[in-house]
């Protein structure tokens, strides 16, 4: 834990951002130092060529495009965190993207989170895109934990500790997907997660535009049947094993 100037215990935050972006540097520090939130940035930099860890033929064979640059960059942005939380002492983090505007319950909900016991390896921070969810917990403020069929988009917010980041070290080695599909693979690297809701933070990119730059892949028939044929099993093994986690949430409920 870190002590703030108002002697309140946070979880060390991280903010992932490039070095030249000087305006989101600010617009984030300026809300975590109101807060009276310490955190450091993560110096990330923008890549120029395609790193080895990169599987070019794989995901041209199952998706038929490629990541671009950007999505790998922000890929290895958050595997160096979480690299770095590993060779730390401490038992987890807040990371945060730049582009995030921070309710007035963020510091608070941060301490609780803190104070978890539950095995939650990896919690959201906001509950957007999520789909078919159900409670697995709440927060004294009475903020709702939830479990989902979908789980939420992106990686704007979240604490991480060290076990789950052991865990996607060794799984995420190889880049194959962008970062948050990589997350959203739980019926194969089984790290229990969570969302918060009502939302602790949004994402603005409405203000900050994107530095990702994903553009619509053109794929001929062979492709587009293909990545159909990979995508219809990813739904089918989600759903199987969120499935199971409610079953088995709904039993632990009932033996109660």
């Amino acid at each position: 834990m870190t002590n703030s100037s108002q002697g309140a215990f946070f979880l060390p935050v991280v903010v992932i951002s490039l070095l030249e972006s000087h305006d989101r540097r600010s617009y984030v520090g300026e809300q975590l130092s109101k807060f009276g939130v310490p955190f450091r940035f993560y110096d990330a930099t923008r890549l120029e060529t395609y790193p080895p860890q990169y599987d070019a033929v794989t995901r041209m064979k199952n998706h038929g495009n490629h990541m671009n640059l950007s999505e790998v960059g922000c890929y290895g942005s958050h595997y160096q965190t979480w690299q770095q939380l590993v060779d730390s002492e401490d038992e987890a983090w807040c990371i945060l993207e730049d582009d995030v505007e921070l309710s007035d319950r963020f510091a608070p909900v941060l301490m609780q989170v803190a104070a978890l016991t539950q095995p939650y390896g990896f919690i959201r921070l906001y509950d957007y895109g999520g789909e078919g969810s159900w409670q697995i917990g709440r927060l004294p403020d009475g903020s709702v934990l939830k479990d989902h069929r979908k789980q939420p988009f992106g990686m704007q917010g979240y604490v991480i500790h060290r076990e789950a980041a052991k865990t996607l070290l060794a799984y995420a080695e190889r880049i194959l997907y962008p970062i948050d599909d990589v997350l959203n693979r739980n019926w194969e690297h089984r790290i229990p997660m969570a969302s918060i809701s009502p939302d602790v933070l949004k994402h603005r990119n409405d203000l900050m535009g994107t530095t990702i730059g994903r553009e619509k892949a053109k794929r001929n028939l062979r492709q587009k049947l293909i990545r159909e044929f990979y995508m219809g099993r990813d739904s089918l093994n989600r759903r199987i094993y969120a499935w199971r986690r409610r079953e088995k949430k709904t039993a632990s409920d009932t033996a109660i």
